[in-house]
């Protein structure tokens, strides 16, 4: 990356800092405490440099769900999608709850 592609992604993110009411003492805090993942030995090359470019960190949990009432829908979108809670949750529903929406909200 060059400099001048960097000092603007910083500028860019200082201002939406300040947006958020961030500091870079609370940054800084919430960095240390994320886990990070390591590259597996088979992503690390014969020299000892990793494929990976980045740790990256884990990806959030779904939440649990109690298992399918008594047959019929238990969930809908707007688009008319539905779940009944039971299988594995929709794509739909995993996007939506990975964007940070709250299951509860599609709850018939």
């Amino acid at each position: 990356m060059d400099e001048r592609k960097r000092d603007s992604i910083i500028a860019y993110l200082r201002s939406r800092m300040v947006e958020f009411g961030i500091t870079e003492s609370a940054l800084a805090e919430s960095l240390a405490e994320a886990p990070v993942v390591t590259a597996p030995a088979s992503f690390i090359k014969p020299n000892g440099a990793h494929l990976a470019q980045k740790p990256k960190r884990l990806m959030p949990q779904l939440p649990t769900l109690p298992l399918g009432g008594e047959g019929g829908t238990q969930f809908r979108n707007a688009s008319g999608d539905t779940w009944d809670g039971i299988g594995d949750m929709p794509e739909w529903l995993k996007r939506a709850v990975h964007a940070g929406q709250d299951i509860e909200f599609y709850r018939i």
